[in-house]
Formats: structure tokens, sequence, C-alpha cells
């Protein structure tokens, strides 16, 4: 399965897809911003994205198939994790992998020795486990209703993935 994998960058081609995804229920339910988000709101979000130099936004891709997103934002000398992987791929351990990539990214960038850091709501426990298992360590949150997870950014890839 890895083998197939791979991060590629957004583009505004991917306007409805991402779109679709942001909407999702279990998303939004795991967003700490729960309301649904409009096309114009979204429209202008990705375009913003796009031309920001200190964010990253990939798709996770198998072969020709979209699995789910991961936006890595630069900010005050951290890079800060949101993800989401596609409901029908969801549980086969993309989570994971989707991480992995990304940092494997940002070590190819020269970021090695920066700070990760991820806020989980307390109810989200696979996003909770998949953290743990990746070396995160656990920090407070800005948030009362979420779990805080913090890493540096080390010379080494993630062994098994590429």
């Amino acid at each position: 399965m890895q083998e197939k994998l791979y991060l590629r960058s957004v583009t505004i081609d991917d306007l409805n897809l991402l779109f679709e995804w942001v909407n999702e229920p279990a998303v939004r339910k795991n967003s700490f911003n729960m309301n649904i988000i409009s096309m114009d709101e979204h429209a202008a979000w990705l375009e913003r994205v796009l031309t920001d130099f200190n964010t990253k936004l990939y798709i996770l891709q198998e072969e020709d198939t979209p699995l789910g997103q991961v936006r890595l934002t630069y900010d005050t000398n951290v890079w800060q994790i949101s993800y989401s992987i596609a409901p029908a791929y969801r549980a086969q351990g993309y989570g994971k992998i989707i991480l992995q990539l990304a940092e494997n990214e940002l070590i190819r960038g020269g970021h090695t020795g920066e700070q990760l850091y991820a806020e989980v709501k307390k109810d989200n426990t696979a996003s909770q486990r998949i953290f743990k298992k990746l070396g995160y360590h656990e920090v407070a949150s800005q948030h009362e209703n979420a779990f805080a997870y913090t890493k540096v950014i080390t010379k080494e890839k993630i062994h098994g993935i590429e």
C-alpha cells in the first residue's frame, strides 16, 4: 500500500474536492469551528492559502485517487498541523501515513529542528492515538475541549515511508 502513496500540492483545481471534504459531518464535528463552510468562504480561503508562503497544503494520493488532505502552517516558529481523511478511507491507517509523509516533506524542505504542533478534540480518539504512535508529546492545549501534541522534526525520514 505505502509504495503507491504520495503527497501532491493542492491547486485551485482541488476547490470542489476540498469543499466536499471540509463540510463532511465528521470533519465539522472534529473541527474547532463546527459551522458549515460556504463555497464563497472556502474559495477565498483556498486562494489565500495557495499564495501564503507559510502554508503548505497537500493531498494524499494513491495513484489517481485522493484519500485525504494535510495542511502545515508555519506560525511563531511552529508548524501547525491539520489533516483529514476522506470518509471512505478512514480507519485504514491513512491518518498515520499522511502525517509521516507531511513530516518527510518538511525534512526535505530543510525544516529539521523545528517544532510540529497539533490540537485534537477530546472525543477524536483516533487522531490522539496517531499522534502518540508517531512520537508526539502531549502539551497544554489552547482549547479546553482538546489535547495538544508537539514534536521536533528530526533529520531522519520516517522509516517505511518515502
